[in-house]
């Protein structure tokens, strides 16, 4: 089942938003989200739209509570709403 960047953008931002900027949620949590049973096979996808968003300004990716730049994360990571007094 394909999904759109924009769809997946949109899905980042919901689960973000609802959060609040406190908060993060697990790639992993959107990809189940949008794919269900296949899931793993998507995760990817999921990051490398973080990963723009992370550019625009629209979320923070972070690992151990510190920015870091998906390209460099090594293990888990998580999304959170980025906000102006950041």
């Amino acid at each position: 089942m394909k999904k759109s960047k924009q769809e997946i953008k949109n899905r980042i931002l919901t689960f973000t938003k609802k959060r609040g900027p406190k908060k993060s949620v697990c790639p992993s949590e959107v990809t189940r989200d949008l794919f269900s049973d296949v899931w793993r096979n998507h995760l990817d996808e999921v990051k490398d739209v973080a990963a723009g968003m992370q550019q625009s300004k629209l979320i923070r990716i972070t690992q151990n509570g510190k920015d870091i730049s998906i390209d460099k994360a090594r293990g888990p990571i998580r999304l959170s709403i980025y906000t102006s007094d950041e």
